[in-house]
């Protein structure tokens, strides 16, 4: 899979969130992820992505760097905006996922506390479509695809406070989602990219009490 990349910025504060995927009902032999985390500077600047999904089993699929995360205003309205795009062989799938800006959030990072105006919730669509001429028809005689999902995220401040406050790059708190997941039975899906490492001290704050998979439906697999 091929994710275009924004422009990378240093930041040491940053802004966790919690997507699910709603499939549209109309949609052509479309399957998507269940779910993700997303991990932006709380400045904006480049977005890393980590989907789930909890059908067959439970996996995780990494890409780092994938899409933005900015600020969209005028004298009226003011959003926070991610947005990504993906291609892979002949398919290809766009993001765009929006929020009010409704909310001051402290933070506490490496360089001292800042106040953030920040989007508790946000909301948007996946859309996706590949022609399958790689591949051909399936046994079945189906061919191509075409769908979408609503994108309902929502700002966990849990893992955002915990991210700000121990981490000063962004593959480390990338690293810190999916060792969280990992610690809930997930493990990497089939061609997910590797996950980054983080140093022992790092991991020191890892604590799968603040990562429920309860949203999801599941309960915690049990050491």
């Amino acid at each position: 899979m091929i994710w275009l990349v924004g422009v990378v910025g240093a930041s040491a504060q940053w802004l966790v969130y919690e997507l699910r995927f709603t499939p549209e009902e109309d949609s052509v032999n479309f399957s998507f992820y269940t779910g993700g985390y997303v991990v932006v500077p709380a400045q904006g600047g480049p977005a890393s992505i980590v989907l789930t999904t909890e059908e067959g089993g439970r996996f995780y699929a990494v890409a780092e760097s994938s899409g933005k995360y900015f600020v969209a205003a005028n004298a009226n309205v003011k959003k926070a905006v991610f947005a990504a795009a993906a291609l892979t062989g002949s398919g290809q799938a766009f993001y765009t996922a929006s929020g009010h800006m409704n909310r001051s959030l402290l933070l506490s990072g490496q360089d001292g506390s800042r106040s953030w105006r920040v989007a508790e919730i946000l909301s948007g669509r996946l859309l996706a479509a590949d022609d399958e001429s790689a591949t051909g028809p399936a046994p079945d005689g189906s061919l191509g695809v075409v769908g979408g999902a609503l994108i309902s995220g929502v700002l966990r401040e849990d893992l955002t406070a915990n991210a700000s406050a121990a981490f000063s790059n962004q593959n480390a708190v990338t690293a810190y989602v999916i060792e969280l997941l990992e610690k809930y039975g997930y493990t990497p899906d089939t061609g997910s990219l590797p996950a980054p490492a983080i140093s022992s001290a790092e991991a020191a704050v890892i604590d799968a009490s603040l990562f429920p998979v309860e949203l999801q439906g599941q309960e915690p697999v049990k050491p």
